[in-house]
């Protein structure tokens, strides 16, 4: 059986910068981050394992547009396929969003940047240390930081994905 990675995005696949909600909320916001080149490498290295089965899984703000700019920030930088892209509402638990998938597994994974989503994960949490998180030392688990090249990064998530 495969098992399921779910990446979330800002802060993780895209560049995140602290920015005000009247920044966010404006059009072009997401379509125009950054994208985080060893995560995607990362991430494109694992889409190649046949025993993974890889997703995006991130919140979008209620601003009309957020997600359709997410979906297609997706298209142009890792490729994912738009059903295998999950989208919750901003605020509502990302384990929640899966309840149509089957809920989540004991077993999958979420790779992500924000603590809280990672402590409400009922799977396997992966933390992303991407230089402007990890202030306050809150995650005690697993983790991979964006300064890794792309084949350690894909290495060591393999590697929590076979000891857990």
């Amino acid at each position: 059986m495969k098992r399921r990675i779910y990446f979330d995005m800002d802060g993780t696949l895209s560049k995140w910068e602290n920015a005000s909600i009247e920044i966010v909320a404006r059009p072009g916001f997401f379509i125009s981050r950054s994208p985080v080149s060893t995560v995607i490498g990362a991430l494109k290295l694992l889409l190649d394992e046949p025993s993974y089965d890889i997703y995006i899984l991130s919140s979008v703000y209620p601003n009309g547009y957020a997600e359709a700019e997410k979906r297609e920030w997706n298209r142009k930088h890792t490729g994912i396929p738009e059903e295998k892209q999950i989208y919750v509402s901003y605020g509502t638990p990302k384990a929640q969003a899966l309840s149509d998938f089957g809920g989540v597994k004991s077993n999958d994974i979420l790779i992500d940047d924000f603590s809280f989503n990672l402590k409400e994960w009922p799977g396997i949490g992966i933390k992303l240390y991407n230089g402007i998180n990890g202030t306050k030392g809150s995650w005690q688990g697993f983790c991979i930081h964006s300064n890794m090249n792309s084949g350690s990064m894909a290495t060591q998530i393999k590697a929590i994905i076979d000891n857990t």
